[in-house]
């Protein structure tokens, strides 16, 4: 992984649905270090109203040490744009949960590079299955994370969150 298609991990003032507040702002691909980037800047800013995500995905041990972070300190977080793989299990870990209507929420399995070859990574699977369901999420969304093909990332929806009482708000 190159550095330069690192997530850009800084500190803003968001508008929200509640108002403005300080949000640690996190956009491009969760890389190894992310997390390092993220626990630094929060110990350096204090604690933030929440987490707003514009990624990709990347990488499942950052991602999930984030998504963990968030969880356990009662974060809000907020996507308008894209959120995709482990991108989507931070923001499901988020307190209070909104997404624009026409943002992108995806998920798929986990995968690993071994030489020329990708393969699902069943352990990652079994841990992000285990932290959705630690979360209160339904076992449904919890399959359909380690059941989707990488190559064919699933959406959850506005209809999913309702059908799957998911409790994100919707931003039209």
């Amino acid at each position: 992984m190159h550095a330069a298609f690192a997530a850009e991990i800084d500190y803003r003032t968001i508008d929200t649905p509640a108002g403005a507040g300080h949000y640690i702002v996190i956009e491009g691909e969760i890389a190894p270090g992310s997390w390092s980037q993220f626990f630094r800047l929060v110990r350096q800013v204090g604690r933030p109203a929440g987490v707003y995500l514009d990624s990709e995905g990347g990488s499942v041990d950052d991602g999930l040490a984030i998504a963990k972070y968030i969880y356990e300190h009662e974060l809000d977080t907020l996507v308008l744009r894209r959120c995709h793989s482990i991108c989507a299990v931070m923001f499901l870990a988020g307190r209070k949960r909104a997404m624009h209507r026409d943002a992108a929420l995806t998920v798929h399995n986990a995968y690993k590079q071994i030489g020329d070859w990708v393969v699902v990574d069943h352990l990652v699977n079994g841990t992000v299955a285990w932290f959705i369901g630690h979360m209160g999420y339904p076992l449904q969304l919890a399959k359909l994370w380690v059941s989707t093909p990488t190559e064919s990332a699933a959406p959850i929806t506005p209809d999913m969150n309702e059908t799957l009482e998911l409790g994100f708000i919707v931003l039209d």
